[in-house]
């Protein structure tokens, strides 16, 4: 099967802005599709992750969205039905299959692992997007799946361990090459080295699979 990893600047798009405006993250994963006339109408569940202020900012600035259709949350567990300009069928469509959530990360930035068996059909989805959103390409390559990570229910996160993952993600400790360390976020943090390793990686355990695909 063919997989490709892609990023794009989302800061104009519905939810990535609301990322980008409040300084939240957030973790979704597409339930369902169908098309209408102007729009593709997208059933998603996902988790958000981030300040309790910057979280409520960000579910009450989503909810006057005209593109919102259905909102419902508990705790940060959420699922979400919005509408989606048309472009966005070599997105969601029959042939493409998504590996795990995307993030949308507090600047707008989107990552999605998605797979297909035909290369020409990610070609498509990366076409569209390259002429919608500034986009990079990690990779697009031809391997065998070994598993579809899919967000069940909110990951049991701390208050600590969700904030250590916030601000691992938020300076950019995810990113390749990475731009701090745990040293530098446990002093962000004023916590002690090991305090904030254990809560990042506690959270790591319960939250990454759902994401990251090696």
């Amino acid at each position: 099967m063919w997989t490709a990893k892609i990023s794009f600047d989302g800061s104009s798009a519905l939810i990535g802005s609301r990322t980008l405006r409040n300084k939240v993250n957030v973790f979704a994963f597409p339930l369902s599709y169908f098309y209408e006339k102007n729009h593709v109408i997208v059933n998603a569940t996902g988790v958000l992750l981030g300040e309790e202020k910057n979280k409520k900012a960000f579910i009450n600035n989503l909810k006057k969205a005209e593109r919102l259709v259905n909102l419902e949350f508990n705790g940060d567990f959420f699922i979400i039905t919005i509408k989606e300009p048309l472009y966005a069928k070599t997105i969601y469509n029959k042939e493409i299959i998504h590996l795990a959530p995307a993030l949308i990360d507090e600047n707008g930035q989107e990552i999605i692992n998605i797979a297909c068996f035909e290369k020409k059909r990610l070609d498509k989805a990366i076409e569209t997007l390259e002429k919608a959103f500034e986009t990079k390409v990690y990779y697009i390559k031809e391997r065998k799946i070994k598993n579809i990570s899919i967000i069940k229910q909110a990951p049991e996160l701390t208050d600590k361990q969700k904030q250590a993952m916030s601000i691992a993600i938020k300076n950019g400790y995810y990113k390749y090459p990475r731009k701090t360390s745990i040293e530098e976020l446990a002093k962000l943090s004023n916590v002690s080295f090991s305090t904030f390793h254990a809560h990042l990686r506690k959270a790591e355990q319960k939250l990454l699979p759902f994401f990251f695909e090696k």
